[in-house]
């Protein structure tokens, strides 16, 4: 583009057309008058990281996007995620089996409210499209 307008002392560049994550655009690497410099190193360093781009955009969105710094993100990260869970139910009831908060010969005439004991567990917890992490 430079090349394009060597011509101009200081051209204006548009990027009109472009398609990523909300992600790249909330972390300000990407819009249609920037390109950060750095967006492609970025991009690599969360793809040579442990865990699927779905799981760093649910963490960044519970986060609000607080991290600035895409290492900080996946340090940050890698202390907070619980894992996938199809609802808030199955977060706590899955959580608290294996902290072994709920003894294992626990009588048959026990009810657990599974909903009430999640939205309790959830003060401490944030999640976002499956994904949980610890606050």
């Amino acid at each position: 583009m430079r090349e394009l307008h060597q011509d101009e002392s200081k051209p204006e560049f548009m990027i009109q057309d472009y398609e990523c994550s909300e992600f790249f655009i909330k972390q300000k690497l990407i819009s249609e008058s920037h390109l950060s410099a750095n967006i492609y190193e970025i991009a690599e360093q969360i793809n040579n990281s442990d865990y699927d781009f779905e799981i760093i955009e649910a963490y960044a969105e519970c986060m609000s996007y607080y991290h600035k710094d895409v290492n900080d993100l996946l340090d940050s990260l890698s202390d907070s995620y619980y894992g996938e869970y199809s609802s808030y139910e199955d977060f706590a009831q899955t959580t608290l089996e294996q902290d072994g908060s709920i003894p294992e010969n626990l009588p048959s005439y026990i009810c657990i409210d599974w909903e009430a004991t999640a939205r309790h567990l959830m003060y401490d917890y944030m999640s976002s499209n499956g994904y949980y992490f610890k606050n």
